[in-house]
């Protein structure tokens, strides 16, 4: 991407920005009354859910119905990208993630609702937005969820994947919630669209598209170069097990579909380079290998769980997560991906996280293997949760085609 070429000036301008303190909500009033970014929520005691703990709220409850509309600002603080992640939480479990979770409503684009750099040329640049949100705050809409019960309740607000090594940012606001209409809860949803993509079922992250993987700055564990810019869809983070979200209707999906390809040439990214979280030996283009197996392996591994979690794809190339659910310990393991039949032009490029790309074949069907990356990830054990990550061309396919008719099977030695 042209945006993802940053010069030096804009390279200035965010670590000027970085000792300014970044962002928060402030409208409506935050759980701490925040005018600034506090100083627990930089580095690794910013840790969330909100801004402080329960028992140091300063803020008073404030009374609401169900299905009420509640306008949510919060400054772009000279820093561009990412997503704003929207959930509920019973206020009495205010203090644990998991509750939030568990309740996420939306995740929207940080940069949207009239916040913007001042120099339209320079998407990535920093802005002259007052830091308290007086003026062209970033905001956004939503109505209190229906299911919610009456009695206290706690919306937290999320700020995640933002240019360039970005920490979580939390804030919470506290309710009381009585009266309104009552209805089923709804599955969470996606809603694109920013400065830098306006329309579009997308949002410009860095980082990590994810929350709860960077919980300090610079950022700890990165699933993307930190000044590689990105524009995926959002995902919903439990534990380390991502869910694609519902994409809202009222936003046209524009990722969905690949652009089709007759030249079966390898062709370039437009998402650039990825830095692997091990280190791998997948820059190479893979071994072509005729086998049946190109690994030679035949001890199947049924006791299991392999699921293929989410898949997205954007121009040319996809991401595939594969999460591998351990029931008795496996040693020397190996994870073959079985290709749709006409995905001739598939090719995996890198495999991140537990696995490292060990050879690819083409007959008598298209497929890789993948072996443990390193040492630590060689032997788990029974009970454990392991995620593979794939970047890969695909010319011909859409995500969910690939999710529905791709293989993953185990084996060992």
């Amino acid at each position: 991407m042209a945006n993802s070429r940053l010069i030096l000036s804009a390279l200035v301008v965010f670590c000027i920005a970085s000792a300014l303190g970044h962002s928060y909500v402030t409208s409506p009033t935050s759980r701490s009354n925040q005018k600034q970014t506090l100083t627990g929520c930089r580095g690794p005691s910013c840790l969330g859910p909100c801004d402080v703990p329960l028992s140091q709220a300063r803020t008073p409850a404030v009374t609401i119905q169900r299905g009420a509309s509640v306008n949510v600002q919060w400054p772009r603080n000279n820093h561009a990208g990412g997503f704003i992640r929207f959930a509920w939480a019973p206020t009495s479990g205010s203090d644990v993630h998991a509750n939030f979770d568990a309740g996420v409503q939306e995740i929207h684009c940080h940069e949207v609702g009239g916040c913007r750099p001042d120099n339209a040329n320079a998407p990535n640049g920093g802005d002259s937005g007052p830091a308290d949100g007086s003026s062209r705050p970033c905001q956004t809409t939503i109505n209190v969820p229906l299911h919610l019960s009456d009695g206290d309740w706690t919306l937290q607000w999320a700020w995640y994947g933002g240019a360039f090594s970005l920490g979580d940012y939390y804030s919470c606001v506290d309710y009381k919630i009585k009266g309104g209409a009552v209805a089923s809860k709804v599955d969470a949803v996606f809603i694109g669209g920013d400065y830098t993509y306006p329309g579009q079922n997308k949002c410009k992250f860095f980082n990590t598209d994810r929350l709860h993987q960077c919980v300090n700055e610079p950022c700890n564990n990165p699933l993307y170069s930190a000044a590689q810019e990105q524009a995926g869809p959002a995902f919903l983070a439990v534990g380390n097990s991502p869910k694609p979200l519902t994409t809202a209707a009222k936003v046209p999906a524009t990722t969905g579909k690949v652009t089709p390809s007759t030249t079966g040439a390898k062709a370039p990214s437009t998402t650039g380079k990825v830095v692997p979280a091990t280190p791998s030996t997948t820059g190479t283009k893979p071994v072509v290998n005729t086998g049946v197996n190109c690994a030679g392996l035949t001890k199947v591994v049924s006791s299991t769980d392999l699921e293929i979690v989410a898949v997205d794809t954007w121009s040319n190339v996809f991401r595939m997560e594969i999460r591998m659910n351990i029931h008795e310990s496996v040693s020397d393991w190996m994870v073959q991906v079985i290709w749709p039949e006409n995905a001739v032009n598939t090719e995996i490029e890198n495999v991140y996280n537990a696995g490292t790309l060990q050879c690819s074949a083409t007959a008598p069907s298209r497929h890789s293997m993948i072996a443990p990356a390193a040492s630590w990830a060689n032997t788990l054990k029974a009970g454990e949760e392991m995620t593979i990550e794939i970047r890969a061309i695909n010319t011909n396919m859409n995500s969910q085609f690939l999710k529905q008719n791709t293989k993953v099977i185990m084996f060992r030695k």
